[in-house]
């Protein structure tokens, strides 16, 4: 006997058919020929980097490649693709890539329905933990029955206004190609060391001026600082070693100072970073980062019941 999967996805939102018929949509995998719907939708819907049309038409053509069978969308009755989900099956756990629905489609349950597309699809394979990471969607999630497991945070700090300095005793030193040498010795760690040259690398081409060493009478640290792909406002942190940890906030310091000689607004950085805590960035006045393109990330979690699908 053929499985419905309209009615599985119904009973998993907690719908029941006579509403799902007046609501007037329904759940079908994802195909090559939504890509301009689904993209269309990310434009209007995301308020982070995932509406910007190359991302996501890349990010599309990418996952459909690879696996098709945690990707749906909703449709309506006259077969206008009204909202998109994509999602993955692996391992223990289902996660959430992106999920969207068109806003003049919002508030109608759909959001629910493709949830629950994914959620299906995982109990079929055995996997009864769903998994996402959201900026701005708690409530969303929490709303179909999603706990927040984890916050990965992001600070912020406003470079105008402000007065921006090189803490006392400390110098600046931009790291050139011919630098590597030394800085490989200060470093030690062939590991650090690779993680050093993935940054440096990765910055060379448009950001070589925030590598940066500092120095008192011997070196103290280095750090990277990388502008943001979206934004040429914003400068955030990617990498940053120091020996002593108590260092740590002295040599970002340091490449706040660059930064704001550039005529940056904002710096950012992404935590955890060794010696560097929430409470001291708080207490020189970072914020929560909450921008489109620059954000603290929610990991949101959802146990599905055991049993019979």
């Amino acid at each position: 006997m053929m499985v419905d999967i309209e009615e599985i996805i119904a009973r998993q939102a907690g719908l029941i058919s006579q509403r799902r018929s007046r609501m007037g949509y329904r759940i079908r995998g994802m195909k090559p020929s939504d890509v301009v719907a689904v993209v269309r939708i990310a434009n209007q819907s995301f308020l982070e980097t995932a509406r910007i049309s190359s991302l996501m038409g890349r990010r599309f053509a990418q996952r459909m490649k690879e696996s098709r069978e945690c990707l749906f969308v909703a449709e309506s009755d006259d077969g206008e693709v009204v909202g998109f989900v994509v999602g993955s099956c692996e391992g223990e756990r289902a996660t959430i890539g992106w999920i969207a629905v068109h806003p003049k489609h919002q508030g109608k349950g759909i959001g629910g329905m493709l949830l629950g597309a994914v959620e299906s699809r995982a109990r079929e394979k055995g996997i009864y933990v769903v998994e996402t990471g959201t900026p701005f969607a708690r409530k969303f999630y929490k709303k179909y029955g999603y706990r927040c497991v984890e916050i990965h945070r992001s600070m912020l700090l406003e470079l105008v206004g402000k007065g921006i300095s090189i803490p006392e005793g400390l110098g600046i030193r931009v790291v050139i190609l011919d630098d590597l040498d030394w800085v490989m010795d200060f470093i030690g760690d062939e590991e650090e060391w690779l993680r050093f040259l993935d940054a440096y690398f990765s910055a060379y081409g448009r950001d070589a001026e925030k590598a940066i060493a500092v120095s008192s009478e011997e070196l103290v640290g280095v750090a990277i600082g990388e502008t943001n792909e979206v934004c040429s406002e914003l400068v955030k942190l990617s990498y940053l070693f120091v020996r002593d940890e108590e260092k740590a906030m002295d040599v970002l310091s340091c490449l706040v100072y660059v930064t704001s000689t550039r005529g940056c607004r904002w710096f950012g950085v992404e935590l955890p970073v060794k010696g560097i805590t929430e409470g001291e960035l708080e207490s020189r006045g970072w914020e929560d980062a909450r921008f489109p393109f620059f954000w603290t990330k929610y990991r949101m979690r959802k146990e599905l019941p055991l049993g019979p699908k």
